[in-house]
């Protein structure tokens, strides 16, 4: 993609974002088709807006429905800032609550500082194999999360965990894949582990490097979505390697631009606006960089 496709495909998504702004402030992936707004397309769509340099339409509105969703959570959890927070109750407080955070709403955010210190990181007892991707990717979460208002006493356990699911060859995972690979290298930097001692890691994502769209999951794969082409880029990036097949990689995420400016997983399927986030994040690199 040229620097004013680029341009084009990034103001296409601002717009998409834009129109499925909810009256109550929050967003949703399709306004049109009567979708309510709901906290983790609220996230997405402002970090979306923030990466870009941004300022979130509708600031106020978008404050008040979060807070309307903390009181939700409170009813429903029980909890208090002050008291302790489950499991459950930290997924369904972690998209309001950080968006607060990244919106600058400080002192309300600090209020939760005390619960957010007790909060115990927990893991799981056996890897699944469909579901550690998203285990990963929650681990993220909570480990920047609690870095921000409390310590993180159980760093050690965290990273024997993670390095325990590196295999032979390098990858990580049960089968060993592209995503999971991916987000257990963002798990290690948020535990400053050192990456670049990471060679096997990096000849595993060089195998996994193709002609035709970038990146593929496994080494025994063809097909590719998204999220696996935002998990090669990235997690090249950390590694910082080369990615020979850049242009492929970037054309495939244009090929996932639909209509109305959003982006989808996949070619001819539904955008979504995590989506739309992964896919700007990208063309937001690939501005920075001059890839």
């Amino acid at each position: 993609m040229r620097t004013q496709q680029i341009e084009s495909a990034i103001a296409s998504a601002v717009e998409y974002l834009q129109s499925n702004q909810c009256a109550t402030g929050g967003f949703c992936a399709d306004k049109s088709e009567c979708q309510e707004a709901n906290a983790s397309d609220t996230f997405f769509a402002v970090a979306a807006f923030q990466i870009l340099g941004l300022e979130p339409p509708n600031r106020q509105q978008i404050c008040d429905y979060l807070y309307s969703l903390l009181n939700l959570a409170q009813k429903n959890f029980d909890i208090s800032p002050r008291g302790s927070i489950s499991p459950a109750a930290f997924n369904y407080l972690y998209f309001p609550l950080y968006t607060l955070y990244r919106l600058g709403v400080t002192d309300l955010v600090n209020e939760w500082k005390q619960a957010i210190a007790q909060f115990e990181i927990t893991l799981p007892q056996e890897s699944n194999l469909t579901e550690m991707g998203a285990t990963q990717q929650w681990l993220v979460r909570k480990i920047r999360t609690k870095k921000i208002w409390g310590d993180l006493p159980e760093k050690q356990h965290i990273l024997d965990f993670v390095l325990q699911l590196k295999h032979g060859g390098g990858g990580f995972g049960i089968k060993l894949n592209l995503i999971e690979t991916y987000w257990s290298l963002a798990v290690l930097r948020e535990l400053d582990y050192e990456l670049m001692q990471l060679n096997d890691t990096r000849r595993f994502i060089e195998q996994l490097q193709v002609k035709e769209t970038g990146f593929t999951n496994t080494v025994d794969s063809l097909s590719t979505n998204m999220d696996i082409i935002y998990a090669g880029i990235f997690g090249s990036n950390l590694l910082k390697m080369e990615i020979p097949d850049l242009k492929s990689a970037i054309q495939f995420v244009g090929m996932c631009q639909m209509e109305k400016g959003g982006f989808a997983r996949a070619p001819v399927t539904l955008p979504d606006i995590e989506t739309t986030y992964r896919a700007l994040k990208i063309l937001q690199l690939l501005q920075l960089s001059k890839l």
